[in-house]
Order: structure tokens, then C-alpha cells, then sequence
């Protein structure tokens, strides 16, 4: 197994840490079955200078608190703690340690696992502060801990405390004790670096790279940034601008002294270390990946699979081809699946997993919510579309179009006069949901083509501007089609609503029926009569005035409403049909075409050295996993469990 770490460590890639990853899962089988007696595990060393943040680290990586705190040094034997994973399918346990002098003792109450440290610390160190290069061995047992072995390490002191049985030197006692475990080629280090200290001085990158030149396995862990210096972060260090490790750098928050003694629990800390990141003006602009205790255990972890590796060969693909023919067969493969993604995307079926480009709600449900909100002030209770015309406003409208007509009948050019300026102001909310949605559509393409198309960033250029061009011109005519809807609204006048007819028929004055009168004799003797009753039902022209204005009002607001009911299904449509599938229909054909006819675009197909150099590293990667499982399934027993990986 060590000459295969070599032999990883020996390929100089990004994907070593990978590798590690995937050997320990194998060993993760030997232990399944009872072998881990038998197998030297990878470990992890934690290394840095006193007082960095070690064990505060550590218990955050445990998700326990169990080590002893306090000022001054305070780790002064090496803990050799190993995890162990109990899967909660096999048993559900309560965690516990065990301690190797003495295994007949289960401790789970992690305070007397704390004070059982400091014992065994001081029968073998003394209680006069000694360091002392005899490890303590402690198994932790859980169902949701990782099965790795850490080790912490007394931090590296420059110079022995007063009164104290620490020799003179003690420096190079504790760095040649942290040497002792990081040079194992099997170990990761890792460096704890404060973030309120000069990062070029830190004593454990110093140490590390003595025994780890190339950084393949030493991971950075920068504690205390929430107390450097006002105005000052750890963005540089964190992105590797200062000191670059292949690994890379991780930024935490420790639960400070005053946190330990009142008794704040790690899980607690762990919440208030991820609040402080979101907060933060610089942290939390930075890509997750870089910050938290979450982060770091992901990376240490050690659990992904061989398939994440073929996954990524897949992604890289075939090594390109060198004729015409067969360069365009292939890049037809990749537009379909660009298509296909497309398509899947916005009906829902979009594979987030595969492609790893958003997580958020999918094409079609974006849409749906850029068409629910079209119009939608319009169609709220109490809308009026004459809430802008005053009394006067709608007399002037009559008037204007009265002509020579008979007195008392509503004039159709009247009405037009009123509902066309109303029926106008549809038009831009249409064309800025016609341009949202092509926006989104347009950057949803690209996000899909950058991922198809990586291999080839020389031809990704110009696949995407003629995405775009067809996204256009779709867009384009969509636009005319929505501009037609509000024109032949405003052009012709028509409704079959049963409500509007029915609203139509109330605003109709009731007449009272004519009452025939037997004679003249009786009219004249009546006279005054009726001379009387017609002065009290006579009706002023003010009064005609307002009905008529009334009425007029009510017939738009009732139109209108009806119209936009109408055209709010209407646009949606249009943009569905000529933008959003016509896309889909599209897209497809028309890269194809043009690809096709530009020569230009096929002789630029190659990829860069770089994604040939991936591939090759991957091939290397999978060789030594696969021969390691070859190893593995000697042992009958373990075969059909490394085969279900």
C-alpha cells in the first residue's frame, strides 16, 4: 500500500489527495470485515506552534469535546486518536473511547475522557509542564464520526516555560517530534496557522515542507480570523495568493477560552462559526469550498469513489479525433447533449448532479414565475382602468365624438377615445417579460454550452454566438407576434363574456310602459296633473350629464378587465410557443448547419495541453485504485463488497 501512495504522490496532479481519499475506502472494507488489525491506517497530523487553535480544531473535526484546555501548553504527549465509524443500519450506539492502556473501560462521558487525558498525561509527563514523545492511543466509536486516525501533537515552543521541567531544548524536541509522524509518507498534514500571525513564519508550513516540497499532502488550516486586526482579512492566504499548497487553505473559527469555560458545546460553535462567515464582508463574498470546519471535514473525509473519477473521464471524453467527418460526428454528440440539457432543463428534468451547474428551480418553473407576474397589478381586486380619468376627462371624450349624432346614444369613438391609451400601456410590460425571458433562456445556454464544450474553448465562442443569434431572431419574432396581440386589441373591439353582456344589460335605465289615455277630454282635464308629475320627474341635463359619464366609465373598466384577462393568457402563449420551445425545436439544427458550413470552426477543434494532461493523470489514477481493489479481492470474502462500489 505504501508503494502505491508513491506512486500517486509521484504523479504531481491535483488529484493525489483524491487518490489518498479512495485508498482509505478500500482500507474502510478491510475494517468492515474485521482486518484492521492487520492494516497501517493514512493518518492525519495535526502540527503547528503552541497555542494555534490544535485541539479547538480537532474537537471541531470530532464533533466531541474531550481534550484539556486552559492556558500555557497544554498537549504535552502525542494523542494518537482513532475514529471509527458504526454504521446506524448495523448498530445504533451512543459515542465512547476507549483507551489503549486499558480497553476493558468504556467512557461515554466525554468529561471523564477529558480528565483521563490530563492523568495519563501526568503519570507519564509530570505535572511541571514536561513534553514528552510517548503517545497516548485513544479509539473514539460513533455513528456519525469519520473513520480516519488523527493525531495531535504538542504545539512546537521556542522556549522552555519558567519553573517548569521542559530542557533547554525543547524547540527541537518539538519539532523533531512532529517529524517523527509527518514524515510517513502515509500521513496528511495539517498545518494550524492563526490568522492574527505572519502566515510566511508559521512554524508548522515551515516543518511540512521539509518532509512535503511539493505540498501534495499538507492541508492549510488558517484559525482565530475572527480576531485579526480591524480592516485586515485572510483572503490572500485562504486563496493561496501567499503561499500555495495543492491542497490548499481553509479558514475556521475555534470556540475561544471564554467559550470553553462557559460550556459552549460544539455544535453550538459550529453555528456560530458558519453565521460569522455569512456576515463577514469579505468572507462571505468567497466561494464556500474556502471556509468552515464543514469544509475541512470534507475534505478529510477521505470518502469519494472510483466513479467520481470515471465521471470525470466521461466529462473529458475520447481523445479528439483527426478527420473532418469524424470531428463533426462527434461535436453533433455534443450539441444534441447540449440540447437534450436544455430541453430537460426547462421541463424539470435538468441533471444537476451531471453537470453540476445550479441548483436552483428549474427552467420551467422560473418561466411559469415571470408570466404569473405579468400583469398582475392589473388584475388585482378594485383595479380600475379609468382610476386615471377624471369626470371631465370622459366628458371631453364625449364630447369630442358626439358629431351630429342623435342625442343619448353612447358613440363607439368615444369609448375608443378612452380604452386605446389603457390598452397601450400592455405593450412594454409584454416586451420586458419577452426580454427576461430571453435573457434567462440566453444565460441558461451558455451555463450548459461551457460545460459541453469545455474541451474546446476555441470553438465554445463561437457555438455561443450563434446560440444567441437564433435566441434573437427567436425573441425578434416573438415580439412581433405579442405587438400584433395589442394591435388588433386596440384595432377591433369584440367580446363574447357573458359577464360584460350581462353588465351591459343592467346599465339599460328602467323605462316605465306609456299609459294609454281613454280621450282628449280627459287628458285636458288632467293636465295640471301631469304638468305637476313631469316638473318632479323631469331630469336635469347635469344629472344626464353624469349618467351618461358613469356609464361610459363602467363600460371601459368592464372591457378592460376582460382584455387583460385575455391578453395575460395570450402573451404568455406567444413568448411559450415562438420563444421557449421554438428554442428547443431549433437550437439543435440550426448549430448544426452552421458548424457545418464554417471550416473555420472544425480545423479549430482541438482542446488544451491541459485537458489532455487531466486525462492522463485520471488514467494513472484509476490504475493505481484499481490495482489496489485487485489486491483487495484476493480474500474471496471481500469481493462481491468492493464489487458493489
Amino acid at each position: 500500500m505504501s508503494s502505491e501512495n508513491k506512486e500517486e504522490q509521484g504523479q504531481g496532479t491535483s488529484y493525489l489527495f483524491d487518490n489518498l481519499r479512495r485508498l482509505i475506502n478500500v482500507v474502510d472494507e478491510l475494517r468492515d470485515v474485521g482486518l484492521q488489525e492487520y492494516i497501517r491506517l493514512p493518518r492525519i497530523a495535526v502540527v503547528g506552534s503552541q497555542s494555534s487553535g490544535k485541539s479547538s480544531l480537532l474537537e471541531n473535526i470530532v464533533g466531541l469535546d474531550f481534550l484539556p484546555r486552559g492556558s500555557g501548553v497544554v498537549t504535552r504527549r502525542p494523542l494518537e486518536l482513532r475514529l471509527v465509524r458504526v454504521p446506524e443500519n448495523i448498530q445504533k450506539i451512543k459515542p465512547y473511547a476507549i483507551f489503549e492502556n486499558d480497553k476493558k473501560i468504556k467512557y461515554e462521558d466525554f468529561d471523564k475522557v477529558r480528565q483521563q487525558i490530563e492523568f495519563l498525561t501526568d503519570q507519564v509527563a509530570g505535572k511541571k509542564k514536561a513534553i514528552v514523545n510517548d503517545p497516548i492511543i485513544m479509539t473514539v466509536y460513533s455513528n456519525d464520526c469519520l473513520d480516519l486516525t488523527l493525531i495531535d501533537l504538542p504545539g512546537i515552543t521556542r522556549i522552555p516555560l519558567k519553573d517548569s521541567d521542559q530542557s533547554v531544548n525543547v524547540e527541537q524536541l518539538t519539532k523533531e517530534m512532529a517529524m517523527h509522524y509527518i514524515k510517513d509518507d502515509r500521513t496528511i498534514i495539517l498545518c494550524v496557522v492563526p490568522g492574527n500571525q505572519d502566515i510566511s513564519n508559521s512554524d508548522g508550513l515551515q516543518l511540512a515542507r521539509e518532509v512535503d516540497k511539493e505540498g501534495n499532502r499538507t492541508v492549510g488550516v488558517i484559525t482565530k480570523l475572527d480576531i485579526m486586526d480591524k480592516g485586515t482579512n485572510a483572503r490572500r492566504s485562504l486563496l493561496g495568493q501567499d503561499i500555495q499548497l495543492k491542497l490548499g487553505f481553509i479558514g475556521v473559527v475555534n470556540r475561544s477560552q471564554q467559550d470553553i469555560d462557559n460550556r459552549i458545546r460544539v455544535q453550538k460553535a459550529l453555528e456560530e462559526e458558519n453565521k460569522f462567515f455569512q456576515k463577514h464582508p469579505v468572507y462571505s463574498t468567497m466561494d464556500p469550498k474556502y471556509l468552515g470546519t464543514k469544509s475541512l471535514t470534507t475534505k478529510l473525509k477521505i470518502k469519494e469513489k472510483i466513479k467520481e473519477c470515471e465521471d470525470r473521464l466521461n466529462e473529458l471524453g475520447p481523445s479528439l479525433p483527426r478527420q473532418n467527418k469524424e470531428k463533426m460526428q462527434m461535436i453533433w454528440t455534443l450539441i444534441t447533449e447540449f440540447v437534450d440539457n436544455y430541453r430537460n432543463s426547462i421541463k424539470g428534468k435538468y441533471d444537476q448532479k451531471r453537470t453540476t451547474i445550479h441548483k436552483e428551480l428549474s427552467g420551467g418553473s422560473v418561466i411559469r414565475m415571470m408570466f404569473n407576474e405579468l400583469y398582475e397589478d392589473l388584475v388585482q381586486k378594485g383595479y380600475r382602468a379609468t382610476r386615471e380619468y377624471t369626470d371631465n376627462d370622459i366628458k371631453t371624450g364625449i364630447q369630442l365624438h358626439q358629431g351630429d349624432s342623435i342625442p343619448g346614444f353612447p358613440s363607439i369613438d368615444a369609448f375608443l377615445y378612452l380604452i386605446n391609451p389603457q390598452l397601450e400601456k400592455l405593450r412594454e410590460p409584454a416586451y420586458e417579460c419577452l426580454q427576461k425571458i430571453y435573457s434567462y433562456l440566453e444565460g441558461l445556454a451558455n451555463k450548459i454550452l461551457k460545460k459541453t464544450f469545455e474541451r474546446f474553448p476555441f470553438v465554445l465562442e463561437t457555438i455561443i454566438e450563434i446560440t444567441s443569434r437564433v435566441l434573437q431572431n427567436l425573441r425578434d419574432e416573438a415580439k412581433v407576434v405579442i405587438s400584433n396581440v395589442i394591435d388588433q386589441e386596440q384595432g377591433y373591439l369584440f367580446t363574447n363574456d357573458i359577464n360584460y353582456l350581462q353588465q351591459r344589460t343592467n346599465m339599460i335605465p328602467n323605462q316605465e310602459p306609456a299609459v294609454a289615455q281613454p280621450n282628449s277630454q280627459q287628458q285636458q282635464n288632467n293636465s295640471n296633473q301631469q304638468q305637476q308629475q313631469q316638473q318632479q320627474k323631469q331630469v336635469s341635463s347635469a344629472d344626464i350629464e353624469k349618467a351618461f359619464i358613469n356609464e361610459l366609465r363602467q363600460r371601459v373598466d368592464n372591457y378592460f378587465s376582460i382584455l387583460v384577462r385575455n391578453v395575460r393568457d395570450t402573451i404568455p402563449k406567444s413568448i411559450g410557443f415562438f420563444l421557449v420551445k421554438a428554442s428547443q425545436d431549433q437550437l439543435q439544427f440550426q448549430l448544426y448547419n452552421e458548424l457545418l458550413r464554417n471550416e473555420e470552426s472544425l480545423n479549430s477543434i482541438a482542446e488544451p495541453p491541459s485537458v489532455a494532461e487531466e486525462r492522463e493523470s485520471i488514467r494513472k489514477t484509476m490504475e493505481v485504485l484499481n490495482n489496489a481493489a485487485k489486491v483487495i479481492k484476493r480474500d474471496p470474502e471481500l469481493q462481491p463488497r468492493i464489487s458493489d462500489k
